[in-house]
């Protein structure tokens, strides 16, 4: 099993932008000494608890500060951007970091960056970023002279004067394309059909239980099946999970529960409750919305212990869902820098080797 990073970032919204934007840099280069295999970086605009804006810019800042590690857009927001500037922008990065990036492709759930674009319901997002998706995929594919009519966007390569090189868009470094991966939030999701249909790296969410993430797995080997993949690489599954590994149980629950890592976890759960989607962390489906209080998602949601006791969960996990390639640690503001690096170190040294 591999471990990785997945940073929406996550950041108390008093704290100083400046210092958040230092540590996420220093979380990654962390990473990378410890040997993570990969590190998703998230993008919001107007959620002060995941501050980063340009996540693309943040990978390039990054990128000639590491040398292994591979850095990937989780997600590019494609309904917030004309999908053409999407290709060429990400197609640079590519060539930039000599194929070390992932890319990853969603619409967005922060219903308060909507109206600062002007956007639609989350429904007709949805269809914008599937059709945005088509149109990256063909500029970086195909040499044209083309022409895209879609619904939300018109594309078109329609004229080429080859003696002066004009008319051709830049093209990945990777061939086809870096890797693309699509994050996956429901139970029953559109998205890990679509991902399973295309061949798309699937991320599962922090937030649902493991039977809801198994669940996952199913709907993504539904789609490969129709996609025409009837044997898709469990490898290629990345879980997300918010992990805090302590010396000792007691230790890592007490500066979980005490500090920014259990507040985030309430934020995402107040994230939940504004787009009706409370039953996703519910164990139970007879749970009420007061169960989901703050001990029952540092106990039951996160994983939170010694190295013996995350390295049980997650082998526990691996055991109810099948099987998994990668799990991504969620990017928590650290609030005691120690403790933070610490928790990082415990999980690559203690408890990944332990792990399939």
């Amino acid at each position: 099993m591999k471990v990785g990073k997945f940073m929406m970032p996550l950041h108390p919204p008093q704290k100083d932008r400046t210092q958040t934007f230092e540590e996420d840099i220093e979380c990654v280069l962390w990473a990378e000494e410890l040997g993570f295999a990969e590190a998703w970086i998230g993008q919001h605009h107007t959620a002060m608890w995941e501050p980063i804006p340009a996540n693309d810019v943040f990978i390039a800042h990054v990128l000639p500060q590491t040398e292994r590690i591979r850095l990937g857009t989780g997600v590019t927001i494609m309904t917030q951007h004309h999908p053409a500037n999407v290709a060429v922008r990400l197609a640079y990065l590519d060539h930039l970091s000599r194929g070390r990036i992932n890319v990853g492709f969603g619409q967005g759930g922060v219903p308060t960056d909507w109206p600062l674009f002007d956007l639609p319901d989350p429904r007709t997002q949805g269809l914008m970023n599937l059709e945005a998706m088509d149109i990256v995929l063909k500029l970086w594919t195909e040499d044209g002279p083309f022409e895209f009519k879609g619904d939300f966007w018109n594309v078109a390569l329609a004229q080429k004067v080859p003696e002066l090189g004009l008319g051709e868009v830049l093209k990945p470094y990777q061939k086809p394309h870096p890797p693309i991966a699509m994050s996956i939030v429901r139970e029953e999701s559109m998205a890990a059909t679509t991902g399973g249909r295309r061949g798309f790296l699937p991320i599962s969410i922090n937030m649902a239980p493991s039977h809801k993430v198994k669940r996952h797995w199913e709907m993504y080997c539904e789609g490969a099946t129709e996609g025409g993949r009837p044997d898709p690489d469990r490898r290629d599954w990345r879980i997300s999970r918010s992990i805090c590994v302590g010396e000792t149980d007691a230790e890592a629950r007490k500066h979980a529960y005490n500090g920014a890592f259990a507040d985030s976890l309430m934020y995402l759960r107040g994230m939940l409750g504004a787009a009706n989607m409370l039953d996703l962390p519910k164990m139970d489906p007879g749970m009420s919305d007061a169960d989901l209080n703050r001990d029952y998602f540092i106990d039951e949601i996160a994983i939170v212990g010694s190295p013996d006791t995350v390295t049980r969960r997650l082998q526990e996990l691996y055991d109810v869902t099948g099987g998994f390639g990668a799990v991504l640690m969620i990017g928590h503001d650290w609030d005691d820098k120690a403790k933070m690096k610490r928790s990082m170190e415990l999980m690559a040294k203690e408890v990944i080797p332990r792990l399939p």
